[in-house]
């Protein structure tokens, strides 16, 4: 099996565990980088499931972040790995809160 399938594979796994920890979701953000500098070298069947984990991923983003704050401060991570702006995952913390003023305006 490819690396790239590998982390794939594991991405999906751990999105199957809404129990899991920050430390393993903060594991979960730096894979989900990993892949992104692979990206254009993935097959349209690779990219086709990081989209669908993607928006998975999306769609539990409130649980997630409450597991990352758990351990640490997401905000604070980002900026010592020096996170590209483009791996929006990193950026939980300001999506997450987005959606929340977004819903609080259609209330």
């Amino acid at each position: 099996m490819k690396r790239v399938e590998q982390q794939i594979d594991y991405l999906w796994e751990a999105l199957q565990h809404p129990d899991v920890s920050g430390f393993e979701m903060l594991e979960f953000l730096d894979v989900r980088s990993k892949l992104a500098i692979q990206e254009p070298l993935l097959s349209q069947s690779e990219r086709s499931r990081v989209e669908a984990i993607d928006r998975q991923f999306l769609r539990n983003a409130p649980v997630w972040l409450e597991r990352i704050r758990d351990v640490s401060d997401l905000a604070a991570m980002r900026q010592k790995a020096r996170v590209l702006p483009s791996h929006w995952w990193w950026y939980l913390d300001a999506i997450t809160q987005e959606i929340m003023e977004v819903c609080a305006g259609r209330a």
